[in-house]
């Protein structure tokens, strides 16, 4: 939190742990007010019900879930216990416009529903979802092809929900049914099988495609990306992966992708996996709402579309990602499918 905004907080604090109440302070509670002088809150809302007051942030979604977090525990502290009870609600607004809304405090004894929010809040067909702590959260998408992407994500990222429906409620997706992600054969290292071996070309249905990593150095930015052989037989992969991009409300951004020269077709074993890599230049992103929420990522040209959030790649000890500096006008570079293990 920027040094300013913590003076502010603190001040208006202050008044409360001196037994200062609403009406000595202009009929508003201290923590009300504390809360309008935070940078990036748009709106503050108080509605007193009976012996609760629910104080409701609208926020920009970019200011992340660490953010949201230390904010309401300054917020909270030293709250004198002659005041009412308090609820604060967090409602992050994104350029979706999905209403998303998650009681952050009092905090719930077990899941971080605030944390839950924001990955929801980052992922392409989310429409709607409330965490209240205590029922069961309600998490709502565009339409039906929306279902299987966001529960992947509520797996990999345990999001604690069990059940994704869209926005209508006319079809649901229970979680516990999506298929988990397969991990690499450890007995192959999931490495692809000897050089000059013939296999038939992979049935898309038998790949397994996902974002397995990121990296960035010095401006340059890489994104990695994996097929894995879920089928009984070894198959081929020829050439290099087919990329799309798509910003948060799943409108496509026209970006060129330039391949690496040609290489070899990759025979991948059952339970290996190819891999390839994406790497671009940083690009502009000030004041630009469309950025990359969502790769679109195909084995090859003319081959079906897997869509991934950047949400569905976790990197274990690090908050998820939900965006790239991929924009409108942007070249990326991508390389061939390559045996799992081979240098970039």
């Amino acid at each position: 939190m920027p040094f300013r905004t913590l003076l502010a907080v603190v001040a208006a604090l202050a008044l409360a742990a001196c037994g200062q109440d609403a009406a000595s302070t202009g009929g508003e509670d201290p923590i009300v007010a504390a809360a309008r002088a935070l940078p990036g809150v748009d709106d503050v809302t108080a509605d007193p019900d009976g012996s609760t007051l629910r104080v409701h942030l609208v926020h920009d979604a970019a200011l992340g879930a660490g953010w949201a977090a230390e904010t309401v525990d300054a917020l909270v502290a030293d709250r004198p216990e002659t005041a009412p009870r308090l609820e604060v609600w967090l409602h992050p607004a994104t350029p979706a416009d999905a209403e998303i809304a998650v009681r952050a405090y009092p905090a719930p004894e077990q899941g971080d529903p605030v944390g839950d929010a924001y990955v929801l809040a980052g992922t392409p067909g989310v429409v709607r979802a409330r965490f209240d702590g205590e029922t069961a959260a309600d998490v709502r998408v565009r339409d039906a092809s929306d279902l299987a992407k966001v529960a992947d994500v509520a797996v990999v990222q345990g999001v604690g929900v069990d059940v994704v429906r869209t926005e209508d409620g006319t079809a649901e997706l229970a979680v516990a049914d999506v298929p988990r992600r397969p991990a690499p054969d450890a007995r192959g290292g999931g490495q692809t099988t000897a050089p000059g071996t013939a296999a038939p070309a992979c049935d898309p249905a038998v790949l397994r495609l996902e974002l397995t990593g990121a990296d960035a150095a010095l401006g340059s930015r890489f994104l990695f990306l994996a097929a894995t052989n879920t089928g009984p037989a070894p198959c081929t992969l020829a050439s290099h992966p087919s990329l799309g991009f798509r910003t948060l409300t799943e409108q496509p951004l026209a970006v060129t992708v330039v391949p690496s020269a040609a290489a070899p077709p990759v025979v991948v074993a059952p339970g290996g996996r190819a891999v390839a890599m994406l790497d671009w230049n940083a690009m502009p992103t000030a004041g630009n709402p469309d950025l990359t929420y969502e790769v679109l990522l195909a084995a090859g040209p003319g081959a079906p579309v897997t869509e991934l959030p950047l949400t569905s790649l976790y990197l274990p000890a690090i908050p998820p990602q939900t965006t790239l500096d991929i924009v409108d006008g942007g070249e990326v570079a991508v390389t061939e499918w390559r045996p799992d293990g081979s240098p970039f």
